[in-house]
């Protein structure tokens, strides 16, 4: 266990250490019923704040070949280290029973460390009166008269602010809700660790679209222009995509849009050449009508989703596919075959910074296989965060897109300089010479 940083607390030596017979009876119940009281993680450096000798005797269970199921953790965000000291001996002092001549000692270490006594008796639970007493009985102790100020002078103790937290139950989470901690700063997190996630999400889009972004980038073989496609992408010349694979929006204001990809996709496309839609569940019927309106049918797809995803509570329908609809540009003129079910791998995991609807890349991978030759041109009307982009760098396509959300198309910049090199490295023009 890592030790605070000189002239911070040393959270450790405020209690006193559990005695030998005190230590092999918490193991033995850990033993028998598995850490119970979830210990207290550091969200930034994942420390064990509070809880370091149940997890070691968890780990030396698991050393001796004692099967100890994973426990629970509670991840927080702590704004200094006197709010870690004050968590600390508060989860503590329910659980040991300290006498008097203890209790002094807690006094006079907090005292010592700059602590007023009202901050303290508020700690420990008691009046200050009986706080200044047990000091008394300590010899030497120093007593500052008031809390000294990290930038200078002093200010009177405060109680203590609640402190952000996730619980959590295996150490795979852990990592997430640490990541959810520092993804959303200053931010509270959710009520669990799913919303907390979501959260940090929509946090970090929210920064992104506070950047500056251009109106229109080039990479080695792609090009990403942030406005809405009906408009940035209109200079496309007439029949010169070879497919457009794209993610529009699900949700009622977005149902138009399937009107609007059709129209645009019967212009730019090659004849007989696919546009590939993911579509909802709830408007499918009229996504479908809608793309037909200029283009003609193929077929339906799924994208099974392994994992926890939407949940229609109004109908109590768990969501576990997603519909991807094939259309051609007039009759459909067969390149390959075409496999109408795909996996997405893992279980539907996002990171914290990742965009709040970002899509699996490997589906998009097989599709574009599916729909499209290496050196072909690609777009993407809806780009979102780019996955399309990433699939044409892993697959060997040209690829253009265009989102009108400034925040989706910064995180698209990333993902595709990352993939496919700095977004500065000269490149010729996705446009040029089809």
């Amino acid at each position: 266990m890592k030790k605070p940083k000189p002239g911070s607390p040393d959270i450790y030596d405020v209690l006193p250490e559990l005695r030998d017979e005190e230590y092999e009876a918490l193991k033995r119940d850990i033993a028998e019923h598995g850490i119970l009281v979830p210990p207290i993680i550091d969200g930034e450096s994942g420390e064990i704040v509070d809880g370091r000798h149940r997890v070691r005797a968890w780990t030396e269970l698991r050393a001796e070949r004692t099967r100890v199921q994973d426990y629970p953790r509670d991840v927080r965000r702590f704004a200094s280290d006197e709010e870690r000291v004050a968590v600390f001996i508060a989860s503590n002092l329910f659980r040991r029973h300290l006498n008097r001549q203890q209790r002094a000692e807690v006094v006079a270490r907090l005292r010592e460390q700059g602590w007023s006594l009202r901050r303290v008796s508020d700690v420990l639970g008691v009046h200050h009166e009986t706080a200044r007493r047990d000091l008394s009985i300590v010899a030497n102790a120093t007593i500052p008269d008031r809390v000294a100020r990290r930038g200078g002078g002093t200010y009177p103790s405060r109680r203590p602010k609640l402190v952000p937290s996730i619980f959590v139950r295996s150490a795979r989470d852990e990592g997430r809700a640490r990541a959810a901690l520092v993804a959303l700063g200053e931010e509270a997190p959710g009520p669990d660790l799913r919303r907390s996630e979501e959260k940090a999400r929509l946090a970090a889009l929210a920064r992104r679209r506070a950047g500056e972004v251009p109106e229109s980038v080039e990479g080695p073989s792609w090009e990403i222009r942030t406005g809405d496609f009906r408009e940035v992408l209109a200079d496309m010349p007439d029949h010169s995509v070879d497919a457009i694979v794209c993610d529009p929006p699900y949700n009622a204001p977005g149902v138009p849009l399937y009107s609007d990809l059709s129209d645009f996709a019967a212009r730019v496309l090659k004849p007989g050449r696919l546009c590939v839609a993911y579509c909802g569940k709830v408007s499918l019927p009229e996504q479908l009508e809608r793309l037909g309106e200029h283009l003609e049918y193929v077929w339906t797809g799924a994208i099974f989703l392994p994992g926890r995803h939407t949940i229609f509570r109004h109908k109590m329908i768990f969501g576990r596919w997603r519909p991807v609809a094939f259309f051609s540009n007039g009759p459909y003129v067969v390149r390959t075959t075409i496999v109408d079910a795909l996996w997405a791998p893992g279980r539907g995991e996002k990171r914290p910074d990742d965009h709040p609807w970002q899509q699996a890349v490997a589906p998009f991978e097989r599709l574009l296989e599916m729909v499209s030759k290496p050196g072909e041109l690609v777009v993407d009307p809806f780009t979102g965060s780019g996955t399309t982009g990433v699939a044409c760098m892993a697959t060997g396509r040209r690829f253009l897109g265009a989102d009108v959300d400034s925040g989706a198309v910064a995180l698209a910049l990333q993902r595709l300089s990352d993939n496919g090199g700095p977004a500065d490295v000269p490149g010729w023009a996705v446009t040029s010479g089809v």
